[in-house]
């Protein structure tokens, strides 16, 4: 039995996610995400994922350059978000790392702003985290939201 989530015609490569080891489901209050069914050791490849590279953002593309975005419906773009996600990922190698041990049963997740200047949609994050952000919009966000915070910080402080 073929394991392979990706179809055929996508070529076989190092790494890639199989049924063996990941089942994508749908979580009512999640929407689509994938769960581990095996466990991953922190600095461990979880998966590397295929895609086709575009101009335009999608719901299930990241950003690879500033106007490029791989755009995988199958698997990378079922990974779900979380503040304090269970893995990083590369884009130039297009791979997932565990950022810690993974146990089987676990969502993986990653953050969507450590790759996306700015989201295909915003949304109240819901991840449960205590260092939850709350509104995920992008990292060109953060920063500014960060660099005008620390203006009034500047400003507080001169007065």
């Amino acid at each position: 039995m073929d394991k392979r989530i990706y179809p055929d015609f996508v070529p076989s490569f190092p790494n890639e996610p199989r049924s063996d080891k990941f089942k994508i489901i749908t979580n009512p209050d999640k929407g689509e995400g994938i769960i581990a069914l095996v466990s991953f050791r922190a600095g461990e490849i979880v998966f590397a994922f295929a895609g086709i590279l575009l101009t335009e953002q999608t719901l299930h593309t990241l950003q690879y350059r500033p106007g490029q975005y791989v755009h995988d419906p199958l698997v990378m773009g079922k990974v779900l978000h979380s503040c304090e996600p269970n893995m990083v990922c590369n884009m130039e190698n297009r791979t997932f790392t565990a950022l810690r041990d993974i146990e089987a049963g676990e969502y993986i997740t990653m953050d969507y702003e450590s790759t996306e200047d700015v989201l295909f949609r915003p949304f109240v994050c819901g991840c449960g985290s205590q260092k939850c952000r709350g509104i995920i919009r992008g990292r060109k966000v953060g920063e500014q939201k960060q660099k005008s915070r620390q203006r009034q910080v500047a400003a507080l402080s001169v007065r």
